[in-house]
């Protein structure tokens, strides 16, 4: 059984839990309740009821002296066999490098683990220069590993769950206008990555779907594009999957004349490349090709796009940038929301409308004049 009592220190209560630990020894537990001392009596009181209710009712093992960072190793290995593997490479990253050297040193139990301490975790690498998106996505993953100390009865409350997170800045993208498009695609023309940057300005895919995409998903019969694979960098490599970002973004598109006369021209190429070349000639279903047949990897799209705006005189953007122009050609050629997210492949109208609402000035420009022809 598990009594307490309220108990000061610093100018705030703390409670102190009284009980016995595997061996019968008499143990205490000090508990920070964040609370000053003035005014705050009866709310100390009640928070201290409601920590020995829960310690009780969940049989919480009080004299857990596993470390916050031994714990969420042990987390990464359970959830590994339930996530992607480019999503566990991601919450690898993020404890290697940050998570763990911070609380090792900090050397906090998983049961002793507070709200502050993880808010001055959070607040420390701020500090340090990450963005608030980064910081959250460190959130997500501390939240996780302790929803999962708190579905085992190891600790009583997440302490992630009280507290405040930075606020993030909403990034908007920029993006080229037609003029700016037909410019870069000159600059494109017999590099490795044109038919990378030919995709991306005509369909807005993620990098990720433009180089997924094999010869199979192009059905030059009934002129359509099926975006159904992709292709994302992953530790030692690349990782090619049957499975798009969101269901939404699993979609067929129309094949325009421009896109099937140029793929079809892509597609002699490689065939003549490949008999040149006979058994040099690396055999691919893949679109996105080097001119021996090789894949083009991620992170030599980014590379090498950025190299080919560096000197162009064009305004620099990201490659993936380009999704944003092709996004706003559309907005401003007339198509709904509704429309374009169904060609983006967004889950979520909202997505779509927090992304592009910068873009839609054109539209409230029509309803002044409508107001102004009116009045």
């Amino acid at each position: 059984m598990i009594t307490g009592s309220l108990q000061i220190k610093a100018n705030k209560y703390y409670a102190v839990l009284n009980f016995k630990d595997k061996e019968g020894k008499r143990k205490q537990k000090w508990i920070s309740l964040d609370l000053e001392v003035k005014n705050n009596k009866r709310k100390a009181e009640q928070a201290l009821n409601k920590l020995i209710a829960e310690y009780e009712s969940k049989k919480i093992d009080v004299y857990n002296n596993q470390t916050f960072s031994d714990f969420m190793s042990d987390w990464l290995k359970v959830i590994k066999l339930s996530v992607k593997i480019t999503t566990y490479n991601g919450y690898k990253l993020h404890y290697d490098k940050h998570i763990k050297p911070y609380f090792d040193k900090l050397g906090v139990s998983v049961t002793d683990l507070k709200p502050m301490q993880i808010q001055e975790y959070y607040n420390t690498k701020i500090s340090e220069g990450l963005s608030p998106s980064t910081v959250k996505k460190h959130h997500a993953n501390i939240h996780k590993a302790l929803e999962y100390a708190l579905k085992l009865n190891i600790i009583a409350y997440n302490p992630a769950d009280r507290i405040t997170l930075p606020k993030r800045e909403k990034y908007i993208g920029k993006f080229y206008n037609e003029q700016q498009l037909r410019e870069l695609m000159k600059l494109c023309t017999g590099t490795p990555i044109e038919s990378v940057v030919f995709i991306a300005i005509n369909y807005g895919l993620r990098r990720s779907e433009i180089l997924g995409l094999k010869w199979s998903a192009v059905d030059f019969d009934n002129n359509t594009i099926t975006v159904n694979h992709t292709a994302v960098s992953n530790v030692g490599g690349v990782l090619y999957d049957d499975t798009t970002k969101t269901k939404a973004s699993l979609r067929t598109l129309p094949l325009t004349e421009n896109a099937r006369k140029y793929l079809l021209d892509l597609k002699s190429r490689q065939d003549e490349m490949a008999q040149l070349m006979g058994n040099c000639y690396h055999k691919s279903e893949y679109i996105c090709r080097y001119d021996d047949g090789r894949e083009i990897k991620p992170n030599y799209v980014t590379h090498k796009f950025a190299d080919i705006l560096r000197n162009s005189g064009l305004p620099k953007i990201r490659f993936h940038d380009l999704r944003h122009s092709n996004a706003s050609l559309l907005l401003n050629a007339g198509f709904n929301l509704k429309e374009i997210q169904e060609w983006m492949g967004h889950s979520d109208i909202a997505t779509t409308g927090n992304i592009y609402s910068h873009l839609q000035y054109s539209a409230k420009v029509k309803m002044a004049e409508h107001f102004n022809n009116i009045f």
